[in-house]
């Protein structure tokens, strides 16, 4: 691959990475009865995505097949669960 194209797969692979520690970070400060009121899985549940997506970030490409997954589950965290949560706990 040119080296410009080589640059910006690297720089995606490591913001969903980076991506993947914040959202880790922030499912494990948030309390858990949180999770069920807003009607989505469990604390335990969003913190093993959330690790998997971490690791698997890490170790693939944010383009391949693995890495568009890890993409997904901290997009999703990201846009849909954690605002919901914020708006509840007032944090």
């Amino acid at each position: 691959m040119p080296p410009l194209v080589d640059l910006i797969v690297m720089v995606l692979t490591w913001a969903v990475a980076l991506g993947a520690i914040v959202c880790l970070i922030d499912a494990a400060i948030r309390p858990a009865q949180a999770f069920p009121a807003i009607d989505r899985q469990t604390k335990t549940f969003w913190l093993i995505i959330l690790g998997l997506c971490a690791v698997v970030a890490f170790m693939f490409s944010a383009i391949g097949f693995f890495g568009i997954f890890a993409s997904v589950g901290v997009i999703f965290y990201a846009v849909d669960v954690r605002p919901k949560i914020k708006a509840i706990t007032g944090r």
